[in-house]
């Protein structure tokens, strides 16, 4: 994992373990989705870090924005919910955080729901996205069924996927990491 990556992944852990227990917090960081960083300034404290940024030189602005969308995410998944909607936390996390990417998640949906016309029309919604903004938005819908059925999602990986998803070398590599999570857990549904 690049310092990058490392960076964005120690921040969002730590950050949603903070807020976690925050009913407040996750109420103001929800007004955020679908906005710029900046625009809702009581904002910033929650997703601009002190120090953890300082390494960062180039994408410091990508990893801000990321980082942002990632916890106004988390904070309208969590809502209502006593038990932590991210995986990844932890070190014992890391081992099967890709069974909780958000590809992953969104095929547990289908198999939980059992709607998959419906939740696959959301999941383009969002690999059609043209910017991190409009990706929030058209997140947000498919985040509110996953909290519906109890499907965690790993926000610090999340995390990182936002990051590259704004870099158009990487936004490809990114929605194509997505698909496959969700396809080929839809061949594992098949082949049971």
């Amino acid at each position: 994992m690049n310092k990058m990556n490392a960076d964005i992944v120690r921040f969002v852990q730590g950050r949603i373990q903070q807020l976690f227990h925050s009913k407040a917090a996750l109420a103001q960081l929800r007004r955020g989705i679908g906005k710029e960083p900046g625009e809702l300034p009581n904002l910033l404290g929650f997703v601009l870090p002190s120090e953890e940024l300082t390494s960062w030189h180039e994408g410091e602005d990508m990893a801000e924005k990321a980082i942002y969308t990632a916890l106004t995410l988390y904070a309208f998944h969590q809502q209502g919910s006593d038990c932590c909607m991210s995986a990844g936390l932890d070190d014992e996390d890391k081992s099967i955080s890709s069974r909780n990417s958000f590809g992953h998640a969104v095929r547990r949906l289908v198999r939980q729901q059992g709607n998959e016309e419906a939740v696959l029309r959301r999941f383009n919604k969002v690999l059609s996205a043209k910017d991190l903004t409009e990706l929030a938005i058209h997140a947000r819908a498919l985040l509110g069924m996953l909290r519906k059925e109890k499907i965690s999602l790993d926000y610090p990986s999340f995390a990182i996927d936002l990051y590259w998803f704004q870099q158009s070398a990487t936004r490809r590599s990114t929605l194509l990491k997505w698909g496959k999570d969700y396809y080929m857990n839809q061949r594992e549904d098949d082949a049971s």
